[in-house]
């Protein structure tokens, strides 16, 4: 397992896909959305933009690469879900 997927909890990378996709789990339909106007404020900044698939109280993200593997940068921006996750500015 590589050092970068260590260090982002949660994270599932697909070797074969190039990418790397995660669930968040929320308690309500308000912090579901606050996560995902938060997230969309960090993709507007970064100009990173994953692909998303949401429910009421779920968010799940994938992260993909249309290289032969996932930029650093890819990496970065999981960490940083990671933090609006948990309330944390990225």
């Amino acid at each position: 397992m590589s050092q970068e997927l260590l260090a982002i909890d949660g994270w599932q990378v697909e070797k074969r896909q190039k990418m790397m996709t995660r669930r968040y789990e929320f308690a309500s339909y308000g912090e579901t959305r606050d996560f995902l106007d938060r997230l969309a404020d960090l993709s507007e900044k970064t100009g990173y933009y994953p692909d998303l698939n949401f429910g009421k109280t779920h968010v799940n993200v994938s992260i993909s690469s249309s290289t032969e593997q996932l930029e650093p940068e890819a990496y970065d921006f999981a960490g940083n879900v990671n933090l609006l996750a948990l309330g944390q500015a990225a």
